[in-house]
């Protein structure tokens, strides 16, 4: 008795955390659009500054500010972006839909 007791606290515990971590995933949607932002301002930084130890102070404060204009933090940006990137299909198609964006907003201006 007391080891199905244990099983069933085991199985409890480990789905109360898959749980958590899929709570943390920023939503497919949303992390499109902070991915498009997130490469344009590293676009920038690179092409203005050109060596990464001139601007990784003011990419991080930069980034910092995105992240909170999209109601998130660095952290979870990682965290989804670790966990779509471990979905190699469905990562191409999302860099795919940032790449359209950006030719659809060059070809706006």
């Amino acid at each position: 008795m007391k080891i199905s007791v244990y099983v069933f606290c085991l199985f409890v515990l480990f789905a109360c955390q898959s749980n958590n971590i899929q709570s943390a995933i920023i939503e497919e949607g949303k992390m499109i659009g902070i991915m498009a932002d997130v490469y344009i301002l590293e676009m920038h930084y690179q092409k203005k500054y050109g060596s990464p130890t001139q601007y990784e102070k003011p990419l991080s404060r930069a980034l910092n500010n995105l992240f909170l204009s999209h109601g998130t933090t660095k952290s979870n940006y990682e965290k989804s972006f670790e966990f779509y990137a471990s979905n190699h299909e469905k990562f191409i198609q999302m860099n795919e839909t940032v790449i359209q964006r950006y030719n659809t907003m060059l070809l706006e201006k």
